[in-house]
């Protein structure tokens, strides 16, 4: 059966053979998508406020034709703000100031400008309240403001990025599963992607969401063995089948976008069994084509803040422009996608990412179910994504350091490791 795998993905990737910047990754949660939202004006009823905090950039606000225009959203509690991203159509704010409160009525500004550019800007601000809004005082076109998405980045005062998760141990990040309890949920009407298999924690609390997306020919089963253990950890997860077993990389890519609109659909959906568990934070994990897709994600869609591409496939293609933290999991002997081929370039060439590059023994399957030492794997992947997804900077030391080295000077278990650290 092995064989035959590896057969089937050898000829694939043979017949395959044929930029947005995302916002730093400062390890926050979003706190504004699905939150009430209201603004001084509409332009018509097709943008509304809600567009713009609703996750999903084929939508937008916009305002009446007139300089001072606001929108606001409430984050339901005071909230410690970091970041504040703008992803504005072409109606943009030539001069604008950032503002929060306490109650909706006194307003401290936390950010200003005159020389606004439009596009995409990420702002690292600091600054705490219940609501956040942007005021606009002077426009860049002779329209109103128009923004796709207003993302407000941070955390619930007093909330610890934990969520409850016990302090890690080489022991327990061994272990199969971690800490909490977890369930599933079959996706019932997949959307632009295949199919869903949800695994979740049982707690309460609100988690980052995570997307499995296997290689060519594969299925579910491929990433199987991570989506309880990353759920246990703290984690959503949905691993997706792809619509057909031959998608390439950029149509997985496009899959995984997909799987992640509909996953933090689903968490603001009532009766749901993930209703209310997703904060808004969104990462993948992929193998072969599936991690060629991760890095297109990773490049195209600002919601994903991290990326773990296994094994990673993607021909011909430049991702010096992704900026999110990305793990790099590649196999020492592997024929088909061998990491100086593919994941070492790519590392190489982004120069404002956090990076971590670890090569393991092994041929192209080494980390789908089955292949491979699952116990490290997990234990990198699951401190991986708590870090960057969740700003646990307890996970650190099994990344940096000397709790790390064990695994690091291992030859028989590392035959390369490279870094960004202190991470």
């Amino acid at each position: 059966m092995r064989a035959l795998i590896a057969l089937a993905t050898t000829i694939g990737l043979a017949l395959t053979l044929l930029t947005a910047v995302a916002p730093p990754a400062a390890a926050a949660d979003l706190l504004s998508q699905g939150k009430p939202a209201t603004s001084s004006s509409t332009e018509n009823a097709s943008t509304p406020a809600s567009a713009a905090v609703d996750g999903d950039t084929r939508t937008r606000w916009s305002s009446t034709f007139g300089d001072r225009q606001w929108l606001r959203v409430d984050l339901g509690a005071n909230a410690t703000i970091s970041q504040v991203v703008l992803r504005w159509e072409a109606a943009y704010a030539r001069a604008f100031q950032i503002q929060t409160s306490d109650d909706g009525t006194a307003w401290t500004t936390i950010h200003s400008t005159t020389t606004g550019t439009g596009g995409v800007q990420t702002l690292d601000v600091d600054g705490s309240g219940r609501y956040v809004r942007i005021h606009g005082t002077q426009r860049g076109t002779a329209y109103g403001y128009s923004l796709w998405e207003f993302q407000v980045y941070g955390s619930g005062t007093g909330t610890p990025p934990g969520n409850g998760i016990p302090d890690p141990t080489t022991a327990s990040l061994e272990a199969a599963n971690g800490p909490l309890t977890t369930a599933t949920y079959t996706v019932p009407n997949p959307n632009g992607y295949g199919s869903g298999t949800v695994t979740y924690p049982t707690s309460r609390g609100s988690y980052p969401g995570v997307v499995l997306m296997p290689g060519y020919q594969g299925t579910q089963q491929n990433l199987r063995w991570l989506a309880p253990r990353l759920a246990s950890w703290g984690f959503v997860v949905i691993n997706v089948g792809t619509n057909t077993l031959t998608d390439d990389p950029a149509s997985r890519g496009r899959q995984i976008t997909a799987a992640g609109t509909q996953l933090l659909a689903l968490g603001n959906t009532a009766g749901t069994p993930v209703s209310g568990k997703l904060n808004g934070t969104l990462g993948a994990v992929g193998h072969s084509m599936g991690g060629g897709g991760v890095m297109a994600a990773l490049r195209d869609d600002p919601r994903f803040r991290a990326g773990v591409p296994t094994a990673p496939y993607y021909p011909n293609m430049n991702f010096s422009a992704v900026t999110d933290p990305t793990f790099f999991l590649t196999c020492q002997s592997d024929a088909v996608a061998h990491g100086n081929t593919y994941a070492v370039p790519w590392y190489t060439s982004m120069s404002q990412a956090e990076k971590l590059y670890i090569e393991v023994p092994g041929d192209h399957l080494c980390p789908m179910t089955d292949y491979g030492d699952k116990t490290k794997q997990g234990k990198w992947i699951v401190s991986f994504l708590s870090l960057w997804l969740r700003a646990d900077t307890r996970f650190s030391p099994f990344l940096c350091g000397p709790v790390r080295d064990a695994d690091k000077n291992d030859t028989s278990l590392v035959t390369r490791w490279m870094d960004t650290c202190p991470l």
